[in-house]
């Protein structure tokens, strides 16, 4: 029982036990002036039977006379015991008629307050207030209301405030899908635009014009690392600035004392959110409004071919998701310079026409993790090979190895025993994760003793004779693996092995990109649900129809069929 309706209860018993009270005393009272009447009415009747008495011993005239003075006293005594029923009657009624107004004026009249006050409080004006003007019951029972009153105003004011901060949340959060959204798109057009370009300086300009224009940074600039791998060159930078750097020949040393150098020797991103405090940063002062930086290296097979350099006026312009975003461009970018370098002379243009080149092209216009595994499948089939595992490994929140998902599975001569979607624990992968992350040949599954016994009988058992094991890079961290399977034994060509060499590297950003995009689908997603279900839930007008939206919606946003709330109420 709520603290109201216990006030309610108490002021009402409270009060009918006084009202009880009170008219026992006045019917005690009516009942006192009850016998004094009688009494004086009985009084009179003994003085007239006196005077009877007396008449009776009086002769003649004077008895007659006393006779009719005791007959007129009896009379007048007779009528004072007739009267008093009347008047007792008229008494009590109009007592009951005055007890009854007080008794309903003094309980209506609060709870009719009472009543108005919530009615107004149910509909919205949470400003209503019970005037308080007694010490009684009904007095606490309003102090109780205005409590209830006030603690009910601050929770609707505390819910107006975490809406209105949820409602800030999800547009910061919508502006920042969307950003992202365009951000994907950019590193999606770099990707097709570069794919096709064999001209390392085009490619370099071309690259860094999309990503200034696209990501809206003050500066761009690509540098390369020389023969020598001491010394960053800088091949392609944007605006005026940049030419002025190309034509002095701008070039910064491989070490610590700029973010160029220091990226390029830990092959590692730097970053900094605000340059002034930041003591590795090389003071450029034909860029003097840069206020924020990043660095990132260009990777490919293990190498550093160079890095990419971008600047923002905006302080703290750069957050995780443009760090990911850029990575996995410049790992792009990496993988068409090391083309492009490859197809510079004519015998190497031929070789745009074989696989590596189609594969380039099918991975580079890949957008899912389902079409990128499709690409490598593709790419594969093409070297004569027997059969082929896609893979992708599932990290736990602490970056932990979890779980294998085979993305895609075939087998050139029968039916795979799975389909594409099998997800597995990593330890019942058959190869130990620290095997997976170089690119190797078992040229006999039955005799190489790198493999484990347990995953030569796997192999074997699907008459599987030889396999290379192609890594899914990010970075330096390993996210995949294609798994290239054959059913004689015997060494792999050396095109074959270029080409799996190439498609590690293009698989991997194609991967990375995929995932990426993935990610930010599902992040939009649960932000369109989450807005949803809070709107939905603001128009909810009490606790139970609060609670009936939110099951509704976490069932629809989860795929369940029936979701169940359950509150702990406290007296």
């Amino acid at each position: 029982m709520s603290k109201v309706s216990r006030s309610i209860l108490s002021a009402r018993v409270t009060n009918i036990r006084a009202r009880l009270v009170g008219n026992v005393l006045i019917v005690l009272s009516l009942l006192s002036l009850t016998v004094v009447l009688y009494s004086a009415a009985f009084s009179r009747l003994d003085q007239a039977v006196v005077v009877l008495k007396e008449a009776v011993t009086q002769p003649g005239a004077l008895m007659v006379e006393q006779q009719t003075a005791a007959l007129a006293e009896t009379d007048a005594a007779l009528n004072m015991v007739q009267t008093v029923p009347i008047v007792w009657g008229l008494l009590i009624g109009g007592v009951f008629v005055v007890i009854a107004f007080t008794t309903v004026h003094s309980i209506a009249r609060p709870l009719e307050q009472l009543t108005e006050a919530a009615g107004h409080l149910a509909a919205g004006n949470l400003e209503e207030r019970v005037p308080v003007k007694r010490s009684d019951e009904f007095g606490s029972l309003g102090i109780a209301f205005n409590e209830m009153a006030e603690q009910l105003q601050a929770s609707y004011v505390e819910l107006e405030d975490q809406v209105a901060e949820r409602t800030r949340a999800l547009q910061d959060a919508n502006y920042a899908l969307q950003r992202r959204a365009i951000q994907l798109e950019a590193s999606s057009e770099v990707g097709q635009a570069i794919a096709s370009i064999f001209d390392i300086d085009q490619l370099l300009r071309t690259t860094v014009e999309l990503i200034r224009d696209r990501f809206k940074f003050y500066h761009a600039g690509i540098f390369l690392l020389d023969e020598t791998g001491k010394w960053a060159v800088l091949r392609e930078a944007t605006g005026e600035a940049g030419a002025q750097m190309k034509t002095q020949g701008h070039r910064l040393a491989v070490d610590n004392n700029s973010m160029v150098g220091w990226a390029a020797l830990h092959r590692q991103s730097r970053i900094t959110l605000d340059v002034g405090e930041d003591a590795v940063r090389f003071a450029n002062p034909l860029l003097p409004y840069t206020r924020s930086e990043m660095s990132i290296p260009l990777m490919f097979g293990g190498r550093v071919l160079g890095v990419l350099n971008v600047q923002s006026i905006e302080e703290a312009a750069f957050d995780e998701d443009d760090v990911r975003t850029l990575q996995s461009m410049a790992n792009q970018v990496a993988v068409a310079i090391e083309n492009a370098r490859r197809v510079s002379d004519e015998a190497a243009m031929l070789e745009a026409t074989s696989p590596i080149y189609r594969a380039s092209r099918h991975l580079t216009t890949a957008t899912t993790t389902s079409e990128v595994a499709d690409a490598i499948i593709d790419s594969v089939a093409e070297t004569g090979a027997d059969g082929c595992l896609v893979v992708e490994f599932v990290f736990s929140p602490s970056g932990e190895p979890q779980a294998l998902m085979y993305r895609g599975v075939w087998r050139r001569d029968r039916e795979p025993q799975f389909k594409p979607g099998l997800r597995l624990p990593i330890s019942e992968s058959p190869f130990p994760f620290e095997l997976v992350s170089n690119l190797w040949a078992v040229t006999d599954v039955e005799q190489d003793s790198r493999l484990p016994q347990s995953a030569r009988r796997v192999f074997m058992a699907t008459d599987t004779r030889a396999l290379v094991n192609i890594p899914l890079r990010s970075g330096e961290d390993v996210i995949g693996q294609v798994v290239v399977l054959r059913t004689t034994p015997g060494s792999f060509s050396d095109s074959a092995l270029r080409l799996y060499e190439v498609l590690s590297g293009q698989a991997s950003v194609a991967l990375e990109r995929a995932q990426l995009v993935e990610r930010a689908q599902r992040r939009a997603q649960q932000e369109r649900t989450t807005l949803q279900m809070v709107d939905h839930i603001r128009r909810a007008v009490d606790v139970e129809q609060v609670l009936q939206i939110t099951a509704e919606q976490i069932s629809q946003a989860m795929e369940v069929p029936r979701v169940s709330i359950e509150l702990s109420l406290e007296e």
